[in-house]
């Protein structure tokens, strides 16, 4: 999935839901991105609190950043980022 494309479905949300990623049975939530020139990564923690959606917006939306896929970690490996659901007012990547 493409920065843009996750930014437009993002907008339709409440600004307040926190943002995991959905990997298996786990759920981590993202605290913080990194941008490389292959993509974005989206960082995660066991112990932090994630961001809302409204501050991973921010972080997100930037027109450098529209055309890069965006990556999560899964246990050994990095998989793309290809979609979302919502449950319990959380907004689930993966």
């Amino acid at each position: 999935m493409r920065t843009i494309d996750l930014i437009l479905l993002l907008n339709d949300f409440k600004k307040n839901n926190r943002i995991f990623i959905e990997d298996g049975d786990q759920q981590l939530p993202v605290v913080d991105l990194e941008k490389t020139i292959d993509g974005i990564f989206l960082k995660t923690s066991k112990t932090l609190h994630g961001l809302k959606n409204w501050e991973f917006l921010v972080l997100l939306n930037q027109k450098e950043n529209y055309e890069l896929p965006i990556f999560y970690q899964s246990k050994n490996s990095q998989k793309q980022l290809f979609g979302f659901r919502v449950a319990n007012d959380c907004l689930l990547l993966g």
